[in-house]
């Protein structure tokens, strides 16, 4: 299993450039994607872990006459809030590939026979 640092490398190496741009393209969505899934399930667990503790907290003498409970809970809405926008972040990568396949899926599926005039691009679709 890679590091987050590694995975970040990882993402940051997919560049949108040669000949296969559909599978690079592809590559990019799928480890950004797994890059949020994995910040999610570490701020869901950071979310339990934090209110347990400020849980443990309640009846200390200078928090007497407090809710801890609901103290805990909006504390830890930031890191429920913060997973919610990583679980955006994945489902927006797959919104991406999607899309790029959508808008480019007649080049896609031609091959050109040769290169035309018209054309001077720096990817040959």
């Amino acid at each position: 299993m890679s590091t987050a640092g590694q995975r970040l490398d990882d993402i940051a190496d997919c560049e949108f450039v040669g000949k296969d741009l559909p599978g690079r393209i592809a590559q990019y969505a799928t480890l950004t994607q797994q890059f949020a899934h994995d910040l999610a399930r570490e701020l869901s667990n950071a979310e339990e872990a934090a209110f347990a503790a400020m849980q443990q907290l309640r009846g200390h003498p200078l928090l007497a006459g407090l809710d801890v409970r609901w103290r805990a809970r909006r504390v830890t809405r930031v890191l429920r809030e913060a997973r919610e926008l990583c679980e955006g972040v994945s489902a927006e990568c797959v919104a991406f590939n999607v899309q790029f396949r959508q808008e480019f899926a007649d080049a896609l599926r031609t091959k050109r026979d040769k290169k035309t005039k018209e054309y001077d691009g720096k990817v040959d679709l």
